[in-house]
Formats: C-alpha cells, structure tokens, sequence
C-alpha cells in the first residue's frame, strides 16, 4: 500500500509537474507571441509614421523649393522683360530726341542760309540798282550840262 501511495504521489506530482510546466509554457508563449506581435506591430506603425513623415517632409520640400523657384524665375523673368522694354523706350526717346534735335538744327541753319542768302541778294540787287541809279543819274547830268 506504501508503494501505491508513493506512485500514486509520484504521478500527482508528474501529472501537477506537467500541468504547471504545460501551463507555464503556454503563459510564455502566449506572452511571447504577444509581447512580439505589440513590437511588429509597434515597430510597423513606427515605420508607417516616419515613412510618411518624411514623404510628407520631402513634397512639403519639394513644393516650398518649386514655388520658391518659380516665383525666383518670374520675378527674374518679369525684371529682365522691364529693363528690355526701358531700355527699349529710352533708347527710342533718345534716338527720336536726336532726330528731332538734329531735323531743329538742320531747318534753323536752312533758314538761317535761305535769309542770309535773300538779305545778301537784296542788299546786292538794291546796291546794284542804286548804283546803276547814280550813275545813270550822273550821266544823264553829264550829259545835259554838256
């Protein structure tokens, strides 16, 4: 009867042994698997986030340095179109000043030579008749006192 005591103790113990032991590894496995599916799981999420967060850093990059460009290039473009289209004006004000300027000077020294010229053929013409006056004159009194 003692023998069947102890094996009966013996197999109390084997059968608790293995419960405990089943129990244990079981525990450990379904917090294993736990504790590793909170860390996949974790560590995709973590991966999601910063994935994102740096696609998202690189577009907001990406648009701030492209406007930034674009704006750089129109204003640029919009500066170079101004100082083109000035130039344009004041090289076209300059060259119609000159023109002007030289058509003034061109008529002024034309008319100074056209009345300059009738001055000097009237001076001529009167001076020539008031000498051919005179000496039509003289000689007409010449000739009478004769």
């Amino acid at each position: 009867m003692y023998c069947t005591v102890l094996y009966c103790a013996v197999l109390y113990c084997t059968v608790l042994y293995c419960v405990v032991l089943y129990c244990t590894v079981l525990y450990c496995t379904v917090l294993y698997c736990t504790v590793l599916c909170c860390a996949v799981l974790y560590c995709t999420l973590l991966y999601s986030n910063l994935l994102y967060c740096t696609v998202l850093y690189c577009n907001v990059m990406y648009c701030t340095v492209l406007c930034s460009t674009v704006v750089c290039c129109t204003v640029l473009y919009c500066t170079v179109l101004y100082c083109s289209v000035l130039y344009c004006i004041v090289l076209y004000c300059t060259l119609l000043h000159c023109a002007v300027l030289y058509c003034a000077v061109l008529c002024c020294a034309v008319l100074y030579c056209t009345v300059l010229y009738s001055t000097v053929l009237y001076c001529t013409v009167l001076c020539c008749t008031a000498l051919c006056c005179t000496v039509l004159c003289c000689t007409v009194l010449y000739c009478t006192v004769l």
